[in-house]
């Protein structure tokens, strides 16, 4: 717990209570995941967000992302539905949950579990940012992070300069 406090810090954020400041455009700038072939180069989970919105009581979440496969850009939009845990459920290659655990201004950190159409479960931790790359600092805080969350560091994929689909 101590080491994702250090994370919160690290990267600036305030606890994402106010769903408000969630909204608006955004960018991809890092992913990681248990299962490193979901979220490799053209992988189904590599998401390069673009926007993100809510009703008027964030009961209901918008995610509009890329996926790049074949070298096509192919825009999505997924709406998350808030459960009574406080996640949030989609489709998107398989069920998803989904929640916002740190929020600023400038960056959001995700955490999302995904159970594809095979029954494979996947841990994955999404940041979006404002465009910027994760400051040394930052990124060693995610290390630690995604270490909590049984992600090896290797798969920590920075994916900002990744990201050639339309802004």
């Amino acid at each position: 717990m101590v080491k994702f406090l250090l994370l919160a810090l690290a990267l600036g954020l305030a606890h994402a209570d106010d769903y408000s400041e969630l909204q608006g455009k955004w960018e991809t700038i890092a992913i990681a995941a248990n299962n490193v072939d979901k979220i490799e180069k053209e992988g189904p989970m590599r998401l390069y967000v673009r926007e993100i919105d809510c009703n008027d009581d964030c009961s209901e979440m918008g995610v509009t992302f890329y996926v790049n496969a074949n070298n096509q850009c192919s825009k999505t939009k997924v709406i998350g539905y808030r459960q009574a845990d406080g996640t949030y459920r989609t489709q998107f290659e398989g069920d998803n949950t989904f929640k916002p655990v740190h929020a600023t201004p400038e960056n959001i950190v995700f955490v999302t579990d995904n159970v594809d159409r095979d029954g494979r479960k996947t841990k994955l931790i999404y940041v979006v940012g404002k465009g910027q790359p994760l400051t040394s600092e930052q990124h060693e805080k995610l290390v630690e992070f995604a270490h909590e969350k049984n992600i090896p560091e290797e798969n920590i994929h920075n994916v900002l300069a990744t990201d050639t689909c339309p802004k």
